[in-house]
């Protein structure tokens, strides 16, 4: 698993995941992640597209970040997710803790709502 974030402007991170986000996977990003994700406190859009697998694990750190993040009133938006990870997301509803956008375009729209 990886992770690369680029600043879309002074306030939102763009963070594109690469892999699997499973337990391995996590255990390989998770306190990189939230350094880079949560630690400076911008928001996070967060791209999906070349995850081909998330776990329970995955989501938890997703979750977790985005609730650190909203503590600071900031958001964490995912985008871009392949067919099996979007199913995932439907089928749980993480979209209630966590916006769930199509692309980039929407997601960034999201944190004007």
């Amino acid at each position: 698993m990886e992770f690369e974030v680029k600043p879309l402007d002074s306030q939102t991170a763009l963070v594109a995941l690469t892999g699997r986000l499973d337990t391995v996977g996590v255990d390989q990003i998770e306190i990189k992640f939230n350094a880079a994700v949560v630690a400076p406190g911008h928001h996070a859009l967060v791209d999906l597209s070349q995850v081909s697998f998330m776990s329970s694990m995955g989501m938890r750190m997703l979750i977790t970040a985005a609730r650190s993040l909203q503590g600071r009133h900031r958001k964490l938006v995912l985008f871009s997710a392949q067919p099996l990870v979007a199913e995932l997301l439907d089928t749980t509803a993480i979209d209630q803790i966590i916006p769930v956008a199509s692309d980039l375009t929407a997601a960034v729209s999201v944190l004007s709502a």
